[in-house]
């Protein structure tokens, strides 16, 4: 894979786009799996799959006692502060933006 075709395909994940339609409206020449890996191994997550992480957590949190119980509690917050970490991030781009066009 190009290395600016990496580095768009981790921005547009960071900005929340979802891999699907990274793959489907940006990248159709890479197979899925390719740009999935990409993402991953960048260690960027899609906000739906964020989402879909913290929603399974906390299904599970029904199930589970102790130890286990505070290491996912753990996990939905650090998935939450990395949700509040990119809002932020594309708050500030927004603002930017906009001060370029004026509005």
């Amino acid at each position: 894979m190009d290395h600016r075709d990496s580095e768009k395909i981790i921005r547009l994940a960071r900005e929340g786009k979802q891999i699907s339609k990274i793959w489907e409206e940006d990248f159709p020449n890479y197979d899925y799996w390719e740009i999935y890996v990409e993402v991953h191994a960048a260690g960027e997550r899609s906000s739906l799959g964020i989402k879909r992480m913290i929603t399974g957590r906390l299904n599970k949190l029904q199930t589970v006692n102790g130890t286990e119980r505070e290491e996912i509690i753990q996990e939905i917050d650090d998935l939450v502060s990395h949700l509040y970490s990119r809002y932020k991030e594309s708050q500030k781009k927004l603002d930017e933006i906009r001060g370029i066009i004026g509005g």
